[in-house]
């Protein structure tokens, strides 16, 4: 009888044995943390072991197609209503437009009407718009695998943006499946790791209870006060909360480590060894070591992980300003580039607690929401 891991931190939710289960014996199902699992029927299963065979988190990655070390820009649209929209710099908009002009298809993580993260797909600038923007909570890929391995045997050009596990999860898969995948441009970014869905559905709900109106967006960095790490709950009602103590906790909670998914501690592509063609991140402290690009709209750091992603960047390099950079610079401001997210010392003690108090009364343990000081202390910490 197989079994997928032995512990969850052995497992990044990436949906790439699901996919590729060829009985359909695997269901994606919620854990006790609301993270999904991969779940085996085994009165479907055949035990041909590709489950086993496909997991690039527990089998390691293929790095020969990457470069020996990646080339890194900053970078800045020049279209100022682009970056206005991002989180930094707009590098994800200028990639995903090229390849919408060669009528392909864009995979990336939006906010749906039911205040979901997933992944969809996008082969129009209205729904890929819906992909801007940070979203820190873990997106559900439903059956996206599956979607861009036909789309691929179809020669369509495909963009993934994801998490760097997300990215390696799937180009496994294509490789395990033999399908060709040279029309397709994997995206990570530098990731901190991902928070429970369980718990931003439980943050939502208390905002809505507090503010007597349906959450209807919500921006996890928006930039009203300009490029940070600004968050903004947008209600039915009209109203738009930036200053809040109860807004600005969650962003406490995904910084203090407390309900990241297990497997983000002791995660392989935390380096600047990247799986992806192109990676793209904030470039923090470019106001330090290059004021003069420095812009309040925002900056985007570029890594030019592949042969591949090298000639797509010079494809639209035309709709940046661009600052060649290096690694060295990049990884004084991005600790994710040096090392996993350490999980907070309090972790399994808010697991406890989440399960017997209700979620107000954990939002005040653990955040700003409930101390004054706390809010004071933290938020120095953070900026």
């Amino acid at each position: 009888m197989i079994t997928l891991f032995d512990d969850t931190s052995m497992c990044c939710g990436c949906t790439a044995c699901a996919n590729i289960c060829p009985t359909k014996a695997i269901d994606m199902k919620q854990g006790k943390e609301g993270f999904l699992y991969p779940v085996i029927n085994h009165n479907l299963c055949i035990e041909c072991g590709l489950c086993k065979k496909v997991c690039a988190f527990q089998n390691g990655y293929d790095y020969k197609q990457q470069l020996p070390s990646p080339s890194i820009y900053a970078v800045k649209h020049k279209d100022h209503e682009i970056r206005r929209s991002s989180s930094s710099g707009g590098a994800f908009t200028a990639f995903s437009d090229c390849v919408l002009k060669l009528n392909g298809s864009v995979y990336g993580a939006i906010l749906d009407s039911k205040m979901k993260v997933k992944h969809v797909k996008a082969t129009d600038q209205e729904t890929r718009n819906a992909m801007r923007g940070s979203k820190y909570v873990q997106s559900d890929l439903e059956n996206v695998f599956t979607k861009i391995k036909d789309d691929l045997l179809n020669k369509k050009n495909v963009i993934f943006s994801g998490t760097p596990c997300q990215c390696a999860g799937l180009k496994t898969f294509l490789h395990v499946l033999k399908c060709d995948d040279s029309n397709l441009i994997t995206m990570d970014f530098i990731c901190h790791g991902v928070p429970s869905p369980l718990i931003f559905k439980d943050y939502l709900n208390l905002s809505e209870s507090k503010n007597g109106s349906k959450v209807v967006n919500y921006s996890f960095r928006s930039k009203i006060d300009g490029w940070n790490h600004t968050e903004a709950a947008f209600y039915e009602n009209g109203k738009v909360d930036t200053k809040s103590r109860l807004v600005k906790s969650y962003k406490q909670l995904f910084y203090s480590n407390v309900c990241l998914r297990p497997s983000c501690h002791q995660c392989p592509y935390s380096n600047e060894q990247r799986v992806s063609d192109i990676t793209i991140a904030d470039f923090w402290g470019i106001n330090k070591l290059n004021p003069d690009f420095f812009d309040e709209l925002g900056v985007s750091a570029v890594m030019i992980n592949s042969t591949k992603g090298d000639l797509f960047f010079n494809e639209i390099i035309k709709d940046f300003s661009v600052l060649k950079s290096d690694i060295e610079n990049l990884k004084l401001f991005q600790n994710n580039l040096k090392s996993p997210s350490t999980p907070s010392r309090s972790r399994k003690k808010f697991w406890e607690d989440y399960n017997r108090l209700s979620f107000e009364e954990v939002l005040k343990k653990y955040t700003i929401y409930g101390n004054k000081r706390y809010l004071l202390i933290q938020t120095i910490k953070i900026l």
